[in-house]
């Protein structure tokens, strides 16, 4: 199996592991004070009380030795802070020894009830582990192996035990997210056992979320999360997750969700607000979410055009004592770059966008800056971004007026420094008017550009083009050419834009059934 495939079907382990580790066993009746000291760490972890919570599990651990519950969920914590710390060599050790140790328990829980589908259930959650810790180590055949066993252990729980409902949301994740693996690479990952089936993943999480005891909370989160980030469902989503936030009001991962939903639906006084409120709270421990709060008052400055104070921001988040994952340090790199060539500080922004890598965690950034690399800042440049944010922030007006300008002067013969700068305005423009439901207007601006689209030397805001003009295609019903456009956008290389790609697919499929079923029998 070649290195990319393993990347890919190992994606599905690490994705899975976090919701996964959670689950308890049914089957095989444990000691009640187990039970509910499993229970009263679940409530921690849901609280981010990640220490009170370790303490909770080292307790079961001590105090029942002969079962794998204590140490599987003591090496989750482990994995929780690794995963968003992965430069922690400490942690590294640490997690090694204590997910060794849950195996070996694990193990031998099995050889003592070999028919209860909870010693199966343990297996897989120690082998989830297991797996995730080879990934970042970046030791890929070896945790394609562990997230396999995992997998056949999970089957094996349903198998015995087919109303042990909380282990259906681990199967669910192993099926949804195989479905979203590349063509050939789905082949393949078919051919070795990680079936995918989109619809049959969901309806597990589903399962989980409205019948199991353990993982419901979990099963839910997960559910509305795939609804709102892979399905375009945010309403139902953001509505659930504000209910789950009100339940948990100490979890500021949920917190942070939320924020990220005010600041991508231009609300941003509301994002700043509760990132502000955030940073009052008590810090839980995890690096990243610390980090986020400051990110996102950066990125929100940012969208406000006010670049100075965004600027100021990014440099608090640089010189906070957290270990920064190499996304997050892309990301930085990337807007003090941008905010450098803003300034016309050339020299300067170089430096920042040459920081960022070609590697797998940083696609995005590395996508977003290789254009601006390539050419400098100049005035109209300056003025697409501050339209584009004004747009982006509800500004409608101000930001219509610019996008009018910007294209006027370029129409006038002025000439930009980068030469995809026509294209820019121009879907600045029709991005306004679809905003503004003017969809026949919007389409002309794109079929304005689309014959020579495909030389537009920026293939990272190219395919974003072909991605906002098959929304404005979406909703004039011109199904067929949206999907044209989707595929299209295809030629983007970085895993968040296609994600998005995946989710407005699916957007699309959902409407072309619904169109299909509306049509009277016999009609074509």
């Amino acid at each position: 199996m070649n290195r990319k495939l393993y990347k890919n079907v190992e994606t599905l382990h690490a994705t899975s592991l976090l919701v996964l580790i959670l689950l308890s066993p049914r089957a095989h009746a444990i000691p009640t004070a187990l039970d509910s000291l499993i229970l009263q760490g679940k409530q921690q972890i849901y609280q981010m009380e990640f220490q009170a919570a370790e303490e909770t599990f080292r307790e079961a651990r001590s105090e029942y030795p002969d079962y794998p519950h204590g140490y599987v969920y003591q090496a989750y914590i482990t994995s929780l802070f690794f995963a968003l710390d992965q430069a922690n060599d400490s942690l590294a050790r640490q997690l090694d020894t204590q997910v060794s140790a849950a195996m070996e328990v694990a193990k031998d829980y099995k050889s003592r009830f070999n028919d209860s589908a909870g010693s199966y259930f343990h297996l897989a959650l120690a082998n989830s582990i297991k797996a995730l810790y080879h990934i970042i180590d970046r030791s890929y055949v070896k945790g394609y192996f562990s997230g396999r066993r995992a997998k056949s252990d999970l089957e094996k729980v349903v198998q015995l035990d087919s109303t042990y409902y909380d282990a259906y949301i681990g199967l669910g994740l192993f099926h949804y997210y195989a479905d979203l693996l590349p063509g050939f690479i789905k082949f393949v990952a078919g051919i070795l056992g990680f079936d995918g089936n989109r619809v049959k993943g969901k309806a597990e999480i589903h399962l989980t979320a409205a019948r199991g005891k353990y993982f419901k909370i979990e099963s839910e989160f997960l559910f509305y999360c795939i609804g709102y980030f892979l399905e375009g469902d945010k309403a139902n989503a953001i509505r659930a997750l504000k209910q789950m936030y009100r339940q948990y009001p100490t979890n500021q991962g949920l917190g942070l969700i939320l924020a990220y939903h005010h600041r991508r639906s231009g609300y941003i006084q509301e994002c700043m607000e509760l990132c502000r409120r955030l940073l009052q709270e008590k810090d839980p421990g995890l690096p990243q979410v610390t980090d986020l709060k400051y990110y996102n008052l950066a990125v929100c400055h940012y969208d406000l055009n006010e670049f100075a104070k965004a600027d100021s921001l990014l440099n608090v988040l640089s010189s906070l004592p957290t270990r920064k994952s190499l996304f997050y340090r892309a990301a930085i790199a990337y807007y003090k770059g941008h905010l450098a060539d803003l300034r016309f500080e050339r020299e300067a922004a170089l430096s920042y966008y040459r920081q960022i890598p070609d590697h797998k965690q940083t696609q995005y950034w590395y996508g977003m800056s290789r254009a601006l690399l390539k050419y400098p800042a100049d005035s109209l440049l300056y003025q697409y971004f501050s339209g584009l944010n004004l747009l982006g922030s509800r500004q409608f007006g101000r930001s219509l007026q610019q996008a009018r300008a910007l294209k006027e002067a370029l129409d006038a013969g002025k000439i930009a420094a980068n030469p995809d700068m026509q294209f820019l305005a121009v879907s600045l423009l029709a991005s306004n008017y679809y905003n503004q439901w003017q969809l026949a207007r919007a389409r002309s601006l794109y079929e304005e550009i689309l014959p020579r689209l495909d030389k537009m030397e920026d293939r990272f805001r190219r395919a974003w083009i072909y991605i906002d003009y098959q929304r404005c295609l979406r909703e004039l019903k011109e199904y067929k050419l949206a999907e044209a456009m989707l595929k299209k956008a295809e030629d983007a290389d970085d895993d968040y834009t296609r994600i998005i790609i995946e989710r407005e697919k699916f957007i699309l499929k959902q409407l072309l059934a619904q169109e299909k079923q509306a049509k009277p029998a016999g009609r074509s």
